[in-house]
């Protein structure tokens, strides 16, 4: 049983990279259309995970568009992982760039992208209780160096495992890890010295 679900779960991911790369291909040969198409459904995320890394909407805005150029003009996609894989591994390492050329980078954490993707069958109070631990999850997320930063990202808004956390940010496996081991450590603490619950 096990082996029939798990030869139906790598078909279909092994069909969905086949679509990116043959989108991408089609991208790379000058079909606007399907460029259009990849830029749209890879900019959300891309945005989320980089304004959770820089913590400014604008920066992040412009990191996706580096971003998106990067992946352009590499023109290197295989289709052995997601797209939305190497584009976060760009994203990832452009906002780690940007925040060592930046020592003294101030976040701004606001709700104005928790509004891009807000859940209709929660109730006002409910919107602004999640808005509000967020909020405080990402003022507590400041504190955290870049890495960590990143990692804690990847991880809790965009469900990527330790390989892609690890591919993302450049380190082996064990290494990525122990980084996003120690993230949550220290965002449990600076959560509670902030007094959050």
């Amino acid at each position: 049983m096990w082996q029939t679900f798990k030869s139906r779960l790598l078909s279909a991911s092994i069909v969905t990279h086949q679509a990116d790369a043959a989108a991408f291909s089609k991208a790379l040969e000058g079909n606007s259309r399907a460029a259009r198409k990849l830029i749209a459904s890879l900019s959300p995320k891309a945005h989320a995970l980089a304004w959770r890394i820089l913590g400014d909407s604008s920066e992040a805005e412009d990191i996706v568009q580096v971003a998106f150029i990067k992946l352009f003009e590499a023109k290197q996609y295989d289709g052995k992982a997601a797209l939305s894989t190497y584009m976060h591994t760009i994203v990832t390492r452009l906002c780690l760039d940007k925040l060592r050329s930046s020592a003294n980078h101030k976040l701004d954490y606001g709700f104005e992208y928790d509004e891009l993707f807000s859940d209709d069958k929660l109730t006002p109070i409910e919107s602004l209780e999640r808005k509000q631990s967020d909020s405080n999850v990402q003022h507590a997320m400041q504190f955290l160096n870049a890495r960590q930063r990143a990692a804690l990202a990847l991880w809790a808004y965009h469900d990527a495992g330790i390989p892609e956390i690890a591919k993302a940010i450049g380190l082996d496996v064990n290494a990525a890890h122990q980084l996003l081991h120690r993230a949550k450590i220290n965002l449990m603490k600076k959560m509670e010295h902030l007094g959050y619950e």
